[in-house]
């Protein structure tokens, strides 16, 4: 059986996978942190997972918004969202190449 990311940090930096831990306690958990609910927090994650390209991610914020009693309807909305702004940046990133093409 493959071992999750995590599991791989833990067990060759351990100092290292405790602190994303206490991050991720930080952020959903502290009280100082939550003027954004942990909803929307869940929905981000799936998004930024998504953009960035890590499927292991993106698997791991889903299962949590499920558990948390995210619908379908928002967590596929939430990837849409990823995938009409990584297109975005990618736009962004052609134009200077577009601008060549143009002769400007």
């Amino acid at each position: 059986m493959n071992k999750t990311p995590m599991e791989l940090l833990k067990h060759f930096a351990p100092e290292f996978a405790q602190s994303q831990m206490e991050e991720k306690s930080l952020i959903f958990e502290n009280s100082t942190y939550q003027k954004v609910p942990n909803k929307y927090k869940m929905l981000i994650g799936i998004g930024v997972a998504a953009a960035l390209g890590s499927d292991t991610c993106t698997q791991m914020w889903t299962n949590m918004a499920k558990q948390n009693n995210i619908t379908n309807e928002e967590i596929v909305e939430a990837m849409q969202v990823a995938r009409y702004m990584k297109q975005a940046t990618v736009n962004d990133t052609i134009a200077n190449s577009l601008r060549i093409l143009k002769g400007e």
